[in-house]
């Protein structure tokens, strides 16, 4: 049945996974589209962000123009990813350089974000909107915010990050796939200068744009460049086997140098040390993931990004799950005409993001270990650790998107038969 008006199509979320979905249904004529932001003001946290060549694939089918945008968002096109040994008898012996064949680009997130949502109306933004209900009506959704107002939707799409509100409305309250896990590691993050990183880590990594991984006891220290190459992003994180509910907590030189003991004598930990530190307020946040969801979709509402699949960022997949769980709804939402066929789509959304998207992330789990040097069938030996990743990234990077999107629109017109 043919609608004589556009579907409504709500988004709970505006950072990275909601303006992506937004830019992805946007296009589409038939569908009205808006984002509920419950901060005062669209923004998104964190330091940098990786696009590897999948994500690079996936922006680029929500944004043609996806060169200019990365350009515009001081986008850094890595070499490659190298991995060094940081501590022990191997110390400064390289292992492995990943996606020397198709780069990766290393931004800040807020400037990607800000260039997401730079040509989306105004109008469709909406900031300071917490959800707090999702009432099913005969025909769509109401939407309830916590400054008394409300709304009405044909669809809801939670991109309200690992602590949103939609994934209770999908779940359910007491589900225990619910509330996101301590995934067991811990990592303090500073921007420094360029000049202050080379002269304190030394002129040779950075000869050539090139992600470091500094793989030790216990732990991981990462540096790459952001902003057009004038500032670089210094991540040391460490394992936690204690975690606690606590999402940051505030630390000094001393910590540091007692969860990166083993590596002091080695060559990047005390320099690391030094930039990590230097700052008004060091810190180290907790890692966060969820546990496998039985499903993404409830009736018209479903959930994409962290609120679906919060992962460990060891292979750096997140946004780019995130940005093809967009392409994938554009893509279906396309093919619709009523707001009746909203279930049909979600439920096919469902069917074939959700096997990849936890597939990368208990991929990224094992290989959290393999990067912390606690992996006990790997350890800290170059040798074994280059087999051991060598193809990790194989299934992620290798990805078809075409062929996924082409599956998920013959699946939604073969459940229209």
């Amino acid at each position: 049945m043919e609608s004589t008006r556009k579907i409504i199509i709500a988004i709970s979320g505006g950072g990275l996974a909601g303006a992506a979905a937004a830019r992805a249904l946007l296009r589409q004529p038939h569908l009205e589209v808006h984002i509920y932001e419950s901060a005062p003001e669209f923004s998104e946290r964190g330091q940098s962000i990786g696009l590897a060549i999948n994500a690079q694939r996936a922006l680029k089918s929500l944004v043609p123009d996806s060169g200019n945008l990365l350009s515009r968002a001081g986008a850094v096109p890595m070499n490659s990813t190298r991995i060094m040994i940081g501590s022990g008898p191997h110390a400064g012996t390289k292992v492995i350089d990943l996606a020397e064949e198709n780069p990766g680009y290393m931004m800040h997130r807020a400037a990607l974000l800000h260039e997401l949502l730079e040509p989306i109306p105004r109008e469709n933004m909406h900031a300071n909107k917490k959800l707090v209900a999702i009432e099913q009506q005969p025909h769509g959704l109401t939407l309830k915010f916590e400054d008394g107002t409300s709304e009405s939707a044909d669809a809801l799409i939670g991109a309200d990050g690992i602590f949103g509100f939609v994934r209770s409305y999908v779940l359910g309250d007491n589900h225990p796939a619910l509330k996101p896990v301590a995934a067991g590691w811990a990592g303090a993050m500073n921007m420094v200068p360029f000049a202050k990183a080379r002269d304190t880590l030394g002129p040779e990594s950075f000869k050539i744009n090139r992600q470091y991984g500094w793989v030790g006891e216990n732990g991981l220290m990462i540096h790459d460049l952001i902003n057009n190459g004038e500032m670089v992003q210094c991540i040391g994180t460490s394992v936690d086997r204690n975690p606690s509910d606590d999402r940051r907590k505030s630390i000094n030189r001393e910590y540091l140098e007692t969860v990166f003991a083993k590596w002091l004598d080695g060559p990047v930990a005390k320099g690391m040390i030094d930039l990590l530190i230097d700052q008004e307020h060091p810190a180290v946040y907790e890692q966060w993931e969820h546990q496998n969801a039985p499903t993404y979709v409830n009736g018209q509402v479903c959930i994409i990004g962290d609120a679906a699949h919060a992962m460990t960022p060891w292979q750096g997949s997140g946004a780019a799950a995130a940005l093809e769980d967009a392409v994938v709804l554009g893509a279906l939402f396309a093919h619709i005409n009523s707001p009746d066929d909203v279930e049909r789509v979600l439920n096919v959304y469902d069917a074939v993001r959700r096997p990849r998207t936890q597939r990368i992330a208990e991929s990224s789990r094992l290989t959290g270990r393999i990067l912390s040097g606690i992996d006990e069938t790997v350890g800290l030996d170059p040798t074994i650790m280059h087999e051991a990743l060598k193809n990790r990234w194989t299934f992620i990077h290798g990805f078809n998107l075409d062929a996924h999107i082409e599956t998920a629109v013959q699946n939604l017109k073969n459940d229209a038969k």
